[in-house]
């Protein structure tokens, strides 16, 4: 999914961007849980690190070990269960 987000972002590309949400919808209907990084597709609601972009430190919400901040996390799982409207264009 990582791949898939920077191909998405590299190239401006919503098909990209929303075969990610497919990938994700199908792995959570066959039971497999999301991994922590599947946030990589959607911008960072904390620290504005782009699509396919690592989040940095921001005041108030250190990263620690984790390679993206909580709120980013849990912004896709929702996503990818449909619970948010998926946003906006990547550009």
């Amino acid at each position: 999914m990582r791949e898939v987000a920077a191909a998405a972002t590299r190239h401006q590309d919503d098909d990209l961007y929303r075969a990610i949400v497919k990938i994700g919808r199908s792995a959570l209907a066959q039971g497999v849980e999301l991994v922590p990084s599947c946030g990589f597709f959607l911008s960072c609601p904390v620290c504005s690190a782009g699509s396919g972009q690592r989040c940095i430190n921001s005041p108030g919400h250190p990263l620690g070990d984790d390679r993206l901040h909580p709120e980013r996390v849990e912004l896709a799982e929702r996503t990818i269960r449909g619970e948010v409207p998926l946003p906006g264009p990547l550009r």
